[in-house]
């Protein structure tokens, strides 16, 4: 491979990870501004926890149909679509519509960064690695997101911080949040006209000439695919890696009940922990394409596995210090975990031109700890009613034998891989035996 062609790979890489770093903050403002939002739209945690439970199921809903239109259109069409309807509809927002409004807004935010956004993005990801890149190419997607997400988020902050200054006035609020959706929507356009200078497309004219064109029909290319045992381990390891993932979001709440941290030492620990982010998913990358992915993903499970278990049994009285130390190491692995699972899909035997719709079905059954451990958790705090100390403690237990469930379906995945490996010289060779005969 050339120089050339080496480093215009590495920048189209760079602005997909831009796209995927940029989108999403917009969408989840409330990760930052909520208290903002509520009282510019005038609005309860209520009506914005409902407008968000409409993004999830739109999520859940999207999947599977962003796979069909990954295979149907080009990805960099889809991807400018997208990055541009996000940052139109931004602008509406910015504008401050009556809240009745929203639910418009978040809709057309549900179909702009999954039904035409989600499988268009790792599609252009795979089309983009070759096989020994794969794991290094997902990686650095996962871990430049939250590097990505990480930097603007602080230019946000910095934003409103400067217009609103320690203000209470709304109008000032309002200025500021108005600043902060400009501020993103204009990056997303930005890429967006990057996106159209760069991604010439060849990619998918590249598929269709080695693959023999498209399936005929969306059920002809689901019936291929269902058919690959490597999908549907691929989709178990999706699941139980993305359930462990899931652990993050209960690290605050474990460390500040659990061992009477301070939130404000529990908040530190939390974004200590995000910043593993680049670290895992570029590190876990690295290593997965020099050791093999199904083997680094079932020791990074089992490990963090244990170290959720270790979470759960250590006791109250145990060093604060040490407490917090284990959780950023395990925060560490789930994003070594998060960084490689998807690169399993360069092995999965899947026809190039129906990789959109792989994604799309290994997506939607990945991604429903979503739906599914929401339900178990709120089953568990029920059941624990005042205890949340031992509820705490049981979510982890039970994540982490999913986890150890992914691991086993990792190691499998490893020994499939292993199994093809050794038939490849005898499957050549009876190619060969084949054509000799036939001429």
């Amino acid at each position: 491979m050339s120089a050339a062609v080496k480093s215009r790979k590495i920048f189209q890489l760079a602005l997909l990870i831009l796209s995927a770093g940029s989108i999403y903050p917009l969408v989840y403002l409330r990760e930052n501004f909520q208290s903002s939002i509520l009282s510019v739209f005038g609005m309860s945690n209520a009506e914005l926890a409902n407008l968000y439970s409409l993004l999830g199921i739109m999520f859940v809903v999207g999947y599977f149909p962003s796979g069909w239109l990954a295979d149907k259109f080009p990805t960099k069409w889809l991807l400018i679509f997208s990055l541009t309807l996000t940052a139109a509809t931004g602008i509406f927002y910015a504008q401050i519509p009556d809240k009745s409004l929203l639910v418009y807004v978040f809709l057309v935010w549900g179909f702009s960064t999954v039904f035409t956004f989600w499988s268009a993005l790792l599609k252009a990801v795979n089309l983009l690695a070759d096989k020994s890149e794969e794991g290094r190419f997902f990686g650095a997607l996962d871990g430049g997101r939250g590097v990505v997400e990480a930097t603007l988020g602080s230019i946000a902050v910095a934003i409103f911080a400067a217009i609103v200054g320690h203000s209470t006035n709304l109008a000032q609020t309002k200025a500021g949040l108005q600043a902060v959706v400009y501020m993103y929507s204009g990056v997303l356009i930005i890429i967006a006209i990057l996106l159209f200078f760069v991604f010439s497309g060849n990619e998918e004219r590249s598929v269709r000439r080695t693959d023999g064109g498209r399936p005929e029909s969306t059920f002809r290319a689901l019936r291929e695919i269902v058919k690959v045992r490597e999908v549907w381990v691929m989709c178990v390891v999706l699941f139980c890696g993305y359930s462990l993932f899931w652990s993050y979001y209960y690290f605050n709440g474990f460390l500040t009940t659990n061992h009477a941290v301070s939130p404000v030492s529990a908040g530190v620990v939390t974004v200590i922990v995000l910043w593993m982010r680049p670290v895992g998913g570029f590190g876990g990358g690295f290593i997965a394409d020099k050791l093999g992915q199904g083997r680094v993903l079932a020791v990074a499970m089992v490990i963090a596995s244990l170290g959720l278990v270790a979470l759960a049994m250590i006791p109250s009285s145990a060093a604060v210090f040490f407490v917090c130390a284990l959780v950023v190491f395990v925060g560490l692995f789930l994003y070594v975990i998060r960084g490689v699972y998807w690169s399993l899909l360069a092995y999965c035997r899947v026809p190039l031109a129906a990789t959109g719709i792989a994604i799309g079905l290994i997506s939607l059954i990945g991604y429903l700890p979503d739906v599914i451990l929401p339900m178990i958790s709120s089953a568990i705090y029920t059941a624990y009613g005042k205890d949340v100390a031992g509820a705490n403690s049981l979510y982890f237990i039970i994540t982490a034998g999913i986890g150890l469930v992914g691991a086993v379906a990792a190691g499998y995945f490893a020994v499939l891989m292993k199994r093809r490996k050794a038939a490849e010289p005898l499957l050549d060779a009876a190619a060969e035996d084949r054509a000799t005969v036939q001429q």
